[in-house]
């Protein structure tokens, strides 16, 4: 969890326009999880969290 291995970069697919918000309580280690990938690759918590939950969604067949 210390650090992103080689490859794991995010491939931003989500679109960045104006968006609902949503607030929500997250398990700690997700959250801890969100916030060093959003630290190490420069981006906002928003980010690291649209595209991780895109990944989920869209490998759980829930997403195109």
């Amino acid at each position: 969890w210390g650090h992103i291995e080689e490859g794991k970069i995010l491939k931003r697919q989500v679109w960045r326009g104006n968006r609902p918000k949503l607030t929500l309580t997250l398990h700690p280690d997700i959250e801890k999880v969100l916030r060093q990938t959003a630290k190490e690759q420069k981006l906002p918590m928003s980010v690291v969290a649209d595209e991780a939950l895109y990944a989920g969604l869209k490998k759980m067949g829930r997403m195109d």
